[in-house]
């Protein structure tokens, strides 16, 4: 549009002399404000807020706005006025008149606002203090993106009185250009609010907000990480937040039915575990199915609304601790680090205490774990980008998930890793998943390795592609361990003489089983019926191992013809990271 203007002014400026200087000199501001378009477009439409450059920001808005508003001063000038009386060329002078007054009308009222909240936007604002989000920064965003839209539709009204009847065409697609961009801007300026009006929600500043952080154990194994053995209520209230209860797995019995209905087909696929135990919620490899079912144990035990529930596991504490350094526990006085976080909370642990009194004892011991990382985590002093760093890493590896019962939240968590929800097609990936989930009721996964491999002929053949995943499972325990720790540990089931896994293979979307495989084993293992779920084929096979033993499973299918992502593998975070390796000819 700026262009448009620009070639008028030039076409303009045969007037005469004064007049013709303005029209160059309004020429030449416009065409500095035009240099800056592309910059202010890309700087505005950041996101990552980690590298935004706010001074750059700043510096491309003045300059902006500094140019129009020398064009308008030009445009304005009294002789240029005067010339708008002129038959044929007035009423085209004064519409480039009013656009350029409405440039500036757009500069200083919208954009340079924003540009001033932008400034306020740095992560050490947005980061947590002494417990509190600062809620005043989004209170601040939103009156700044309310004084924009109503800016805005001035501007537009404004727009919209300039008479191009009697003007050269061009000038009629500069107003048309700029009222659909207005517009544009109008329908973004509504959606960012309603995002706002979205995280206030969340943030208790409509009223108080009660989540369930749901601590899983990957030393006991399910399709997401591990059964919710620690679970606390976290309650937010006008950005404010605190622990307010707790409770262990144990306070939520498993002898009084399922705690509500699930699809039979689940039932056929997990058992009816999946809703009569708490630790068994996180068995499928959707979170939204934990996050409901985490939700439904609460409220029918403990009572109150769970408005969302959030999962991490030591390993996410892990990588949180990489930057926020040591935490001291409350009750036993001992540090928790990025180094022994994990071999602490899901072996060591467990090996302190005489049999009789490992469950109460580390029941206890996670309590203070969770109460107390998370008031190191949330009042640390790390620099911010070190923390979004180290939280990104949980949330990719899949030991950081998050659902809510808020619709209007859950449509911000789509499409991201953050949700728990594996993709509904092949488009960006054609993704392959490979769960497990321990079934020996022990804690021996910290002695489990596993890989998996993934061999498909996607690229080379999509007309009728095959994908083989081969998955070892191998039990590092020695006999001498197996029969000298607790029951507690090495499961009630078996009592370490060996150790059953459930193996879980996803396949591609819209793609069939074709076999199922288990290896040898001294001490079991067999495949089971296959089924669908999540618009995916599954196999299951059940593999036991003795100590030191390994055993493999291979699934195989078989997909239509269609449009296929590059392919990708999914796996259960596990304790020891699942070594995994894709064989795909052809593909880049």
């Amino acid at each position: 549009m700026l262009i448009v203007l620009i070639s008028l002014i030039v076409a303009l400026a045969c007037i005469g002399g004064w007049v013709a200087y303005q029209a160059v000199q309004a020429k030449d501001a416009l065409e500095r404000a035009q240099g800056t378009v592309a910059t202010l477009q890309t700087e505005l439409t950041s996101v990552d807020l980690m590298t935004l450059d706010v001074s750059s920001l700043t510096a491309s808005a003045d300059s902006f706005a500094a140019d129009v508003s020398d064009a308008r001063e030009h445009t304005n000038d009294p002789l240029f006025k005067l010339a708008e009386n002129l038959p044929t060329l007035g009423p085209n002078l004064t519409a480039v008149r009013q656009l350029t007054d409405s440039l500036d009308q757009l500069s200083t009222e919208a954009l340079l606002p924003i540009v001033d909240f932008g400034k306020t936007l740095t992560p050490d604002a947005l980061k947590p203090v002494d417990g509190k989000f600062n809620v005043d920064l989004l209170r601040n965003g939103d009156t700044a993106l309310q004084n924009a839209d109503t800016a805005i539709t001035a501007t537009s009204a404004s727009l919209a009185s300039i008479d191009t009847t009697d003007t050269i065409g061009q000038i009629s697609s500069a107003k048309t250009t700029l009222t659909s961009a207005l517009g544009k801007a109008q329908k973004q300026i509504v959606t960012v609010r309603g995002t706002l009006g979205t995280v206030e929600g969340m943030l208790g500043m409509n009223g108080p907000r009660h989540y369930v952080l749901a601590f899983l154990n990957n030393a006991e194994t399910t399709g997401l990480g591990g059964g919710p053995a620690s679970l606390s209520m976290l309650t937010v209230d006008n950005g404010a937040f605190a622990i307010t209860d707790q409770a262990s797995s144990q306070d939520f019995p498993t002898t009084k039915g399922p705690v509500m209905d699930v699809d039979a087909n689940l039932l056929g696929i997990y058992g009816q575990g999946i809703n009569q135990t708490l630790n068994w919620s996180t068995s499928r490899p959707d979170f939204p199915t934990a996050g409901t079912l985490i939700k439904g144990w609460w409220e029918k035990y403990k009572g109150g609304t769970v408005d969302g529930v959030v999962s991490i596991d030591p390993i996410a504490l892990s990588d949180m601790l990489q930057a926020t350094g040591p935490v001291t526990l409350e009750g036993s006085k001992e540090q928790v680090t990025a180094e022994n976080a994990v071999s602490l909370l899901l072996h060591d642990i467990y090996l302190r205490y005489e049999p009789s009194q490992i469950q109460a004892s580390t029941d206890a011991f996670f309590k203070d774990a969770a109460t107390s990382i998370f008031k190191g985590v949330t009042t640390t002093s790390a620099a911010p980008d070190a923390l979004l760093k180290s939280v990104n890493k949980a949330i990719d590896s899949g030991d950081l998930m998050a659902w809510s019962a808020n619709a209007d939240e859950t449509k911000l968590l789509e499409g991201t890793k953050l949700s728990g929800v594996m993709p509904t097609d092949n488009t960006k990936s054609t993704l392959t998943g490979t769960f497990f989930r321990d079934v020996s009721v022990s804690k021996t996964d910290y002695w489990l390795e596993t890989s998996v491999n993934l061999q498909t002929d996607v690229c080379s053949n999509p007309n009728n592609p095959t994908f083989t995943q081969t998955i070892s499972l191998h039990s590092t325990i020695t006999e001498e361990e197996a029969d000298t720790l607790a029951p507690f540990v090495v499961g009630v089931n078996f009592k370490g003489r060996k150790f059953s896994t459930e193996v879980y293979g996803y396949g591609p979307i819209g793609s069939t089983i074709t076999g199922t495989q288990v290896g040898d084993s001294s001490v079991g293992g067999s495949p089971r019926t296959s089924s669908e779920d999540l618009g995916r084929p599954v196999g299951r096979a059940v593999v036991d191992l003795a100590p030191g033993e390994t055993n493999t499973v291979t699934f195989t299918y078989t997909g239509a013809a269609g449009t296929y992502g590059p392919p990708a593998l999914q796996v259960t975070p596990m304790i020891n990271t699942t070594a995994t390796a894709i064989d795909a000819p052809g593909c880049k």
